[in-house]
Protein backbone atom coordinates (compact mmCIF):
# COMPACT_ATOMS: atom_id res chain seq x y z
CA UNK A 1 0.00 0.00 0.00
CA UNK A 2 1.52 3.13 -1.10
CA UNK A 3 1.10 6.45 1.05
CA UNK A 4 -0.35 8.17 -2.01
CA UNK A 5 -3.34 4.89 -1.89
CA UNK A 6 -4.20 5.82 1.47
CA UNK A 7 -4.65 9.21 0.80
CA UNK A 8 -6.95 8.59 -2.12
CA UNK A 9 -8.95 5.65 -0.67
CA UNK A 10 -9.19 7.97 2.36
CA UNK A 11 -10.92 10.98 0.45
CA UNK A 12 -13.31 8.19 -1.47
CA UNK A 13 -14.57 7.06 1.68
CA UNK A 14 -15.52 10.79 2.83
CA UNK A 15 -17.04 10.82 -0.80
CA UNK A 16 -21.44 11.77 0.06
CA UNK A 17 -22.36 11.17 -3.24
CA UNK A 18 -26.36 10.03 -3.14
CA UNK A 19 -26.48 6.68 -4.31
CA UNK A 20 -23.32 5.71 -2.79
CA UNK A 21 -22.89 1.98 -1.74
CA UNK A 22 -22.46 2.33 2.24
CA UNK A 23 -21.92 -1.80 3.01
CA UNK A 24 -18.94 -1.23 0.60
CA UNK A 25 -17.80 2.02 1.79
CA UNK A 26 -17.49 0.11 5.36
CA UNK A 27 -15.69 -3.01 3.97
CA UNK A 28 -13.10 -1.10 1.86
CA UNK A 29 -12.31 1.41 4.80
CA UNK A 30 -11.59 -2.14 7.03
CA UNK A 31 -9.52 -3.46 4.30
CA UNK A 32 -7.76 0.14 4.43
CA UNK A 33 -7.22 0.24 8.00
CA UNK A 34 -5.52 -3.45 8.33
CA UNK A 35 -3.40 -2.49 5.61
CA UNK A 36 -2.06 0.87 7.39
CA UNK A 37 -1.98 -1.72 10.84
CA UNK A 38 -0.28 -3.94 8.86
CA UNK A 39 2.72 -1.54 7.90
CA UNK A 40 2.74 0.38 10.92
CA UNK A 41 3.69 -2.88 12.71
CA UNK A 42 6.44 -3.82 10.02
CA UNK A 43 7.85 -0.35 10.61
CA UNK A 44 7.85 0.02 6.16
CA UNK A 45 6.30 3.55 6.00
CA UNK A 46 9.94 5.31 6.02
CA UNK A 47 10.50 2.63 3.25
CA UNK A 48 7.41 3.80 1.29
CA UNK A 49 8.16 7.36 1.56
CA UNK A 50 11.21 6.59 -0.39
CA UNK A 51 9.55 4.82 -2.75
CA UNK A 52 7.02 7.28 -3.37
CA UNK A 53 10.15 10.36 -3.83
CA UNK A 54 11.33 8.16 -6.44
CA UNK A 55 8.36 8.10 -8.26
CA UNK A 56 7.74 11.24 -8.27
CA UNK A 57 10.81 12.18 -9.45
CA UNK A 58 10.87 9.25 -12.31
CA UNK A 59 7.25 10.93 -13.55
CA UNK A 60 8.50 14.71 -13.42
CA UNK A 61 11.55 13.16 -15.64
CA UNK A 62 9.34 11.20 -18.12
CA UNK A 63 6.97 14.00 -18.51
CA UNK A 64 10.07 16.72 -18.36
CA UNK A 65 11.48 14.18 -21.61
CA UNK A 66 7.83 14.27 -23.27
CA UNK A 67 7.73 10.25 -22.89
CA UNK A 68 5.01 9.94 -20.64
Amino acid sequence: MSITGLITGVIMLLNTSPGVDTAGKIYKGAAMTGKVIEKTREGSWGASAHEEGYQSVKDTILKIGGLK
